[in-house]
């Protein structure tokens, strides 16, 4: 019963002091004092209530327990599709300034990301708008790459299709258990006695973009 006199004394220290905020607090504070004083009064109801409360923790915790078990189940899913020495659905991983710079060099292919800066001003009255015609597009080294595993070479060694690019075949080296394309490398060993010329001057160049490394790859090897 102490649940009743807690009730009593908060309801008449708010009705005292905040009268406008008392009534719709108090009309739930009576509302939950009638149901609380009707399972005090009568113990089948009670147990009744209780037993619901029960049940319903126990369905809270069944579901809790079964999307934590879900989502384990998807990691787990992922881990062993991205580690796979051969997969069956392509994966997107990270790469960086090195692994795009010998795509770029050793395939021809520029891997970027569409970035846009947009076009703000300040219109008559102050209000700020947005003007996407005058909007300014550009290109940036992407983060991240989409593969697939074709087979397995060497250590950390793969046979990949580049999904985005049109499937086109390559190597890369990705360590199992990490998100990263460390590095391309060519499909032919022969690639590094070839164009000897074109990695020793290209390499590790931050005086060109991607898309000029990815032009004269095409220029040199296309013919030879």
């Amino acid at each position: 019963m102490w649940q009743i006199i807690l009730f009593i004394l908060i309801f008449g220290f708010i009705t005292k002091y905040w009268i406008w905020l008392a009534i719709p607090i108090g009309l739930v504070l009576a509302l939950k004092l009638l149901a609380i004083i009707y399972r005090e009064l009568n113990p089948e109801a009670k147990k009744i209530y209780l037993e619901k409360k029960a049940k319903e923790a126990e369905e809270n915790k069944k579901r809790k327990e079964q999307e934590v078990a879900e989502k384990r189940r998807k990691e787990l899913e992922r881990q062993r599709n991205r580690d796979a020495d051969q997969q069956t659905t392509p994966y997107t991983y990270q790469i960086g300034k090195h692994g795009n710079e010998s795509l770029a060099i050793r395939y021809g292919i520029a891997n970027q990301e569409r970035k846009v800066k947009e076009y703000w001003y300040y219109a008559k009255g102050g209000e700020k708008k947005r003007n996407p015609d005058r909007d300014k597009v550009f290109y940036e080294p992407a983060s991240k790459i989409r593969l697939r595993k074709t087979r397995k070479v060497g250590k950390d060694l793969y046979e990949v299709l580049l999904t985005d690019f049109r499937d086109r075949k390559a190597k890369a080296v990705i360590e199992v258990g990490t998100e990263y394309v460390k590095t391309f490398y060519p499909l032919e060993d022969s690639w590094f006695e070839k164009h000897a010329d074109l990695e020793t001057t290209l390499k590790g160049n931050n005086s060109f973009t991607l898309k000029e490394l990815a032009t004269f790859h095409v220029q040199k090897t296309v013919g030879t």
